[in-house]
């Protein structure tokens, strides 16, 4: 209940926004979002501190008709703020620190083998440099390993357009959903080369 109440206002709040202050400039294969279903892992690089919340939104934007369920792995720093923390566990976000271990994923794999949609960054935390690609973790590996779900890359950027005003231009592209059942494991760190091969995914998405 609680989430549903949560789930429409956020949407209308966050279409308000995006209305009045974010120019869709590059907008591609967001139909790939209509009536997606899991087991199913969003990755996407990561360029700001919303990247989680816009991501949400063209999720609900393209399933207006139906309440979307979808987890999503957010740094634990975020939950140490009373009122961010409640509604982010609300809006089933997962608390996960780096350097924890892959096995602190272990909710979010049997969210999956649940059928559930789960999001996750690759690269860990956020990008500061425009365009610039990090370091692929292993935990998205993990995800893929353990519950073998499918892989939707989404690239995200944005631009803002005047230092004095917040008025942004916004890059979203969606790519096909992947599946690696048949990825060669019998290379030294699978995981790592998973989480290479999504987050390539993803920045391919760019070109």
């Amino acid at each position: 209940m609680v989430y549903n109440v949560l789930y429409g206002l956020t949407f209308w709040f966050f279409h308000t926004i995006m209305r009045l202050f974010c120019k869709q400039v590059h907008i591609s294969g967001v139909d790939r979002l209509q009536n997606i279903k899991g087991p199913l892992i969003i990755a996407s690089n990561h360029r700001g501190k919303y990247d989680g919340i816009w991501i949400w939104y063209y999720l609900a934007l393209m399933n207006r008709s139906k309440i979307m369920s979808m987890y999503f792995v957010t740094g634990a720093r975020f939950f140490k703020q009373p009122i961010v923390g409640w509604y982010l566990r609300q809006m089933k976000c997962f608390p996960v620190d780096r350097g924890m271990g892959v096995q602190v994923l272990d909710p979010m794999v049997e969210a999956l083998k649940n059928n559930e949609i789960v999001g996750i960054f690759p690269e860990g935390k956020m990008q500061k440099t425009v365009h610039e690609k990090g370091d692929a973790k292993r935990g998205v590996g993990y995800l893929i390993t353990e519950s073998q779900a499918s892989v939707l890359p989404i690239y995200i950027n944005y631009y803002r357009k005047s230092k004095k005003l917040p008025f942004y231009d916004m890059t979203f592209r969606v790519g096909e959903i992947t599946s690696y059942n048949n990825f060669k494991d019998e290379i030294e760190d699978p995981l790592q080369a998973l989480a290479d091969d999504v987050l390539d995914s993803v920045y391919e998405l760019n070109t």
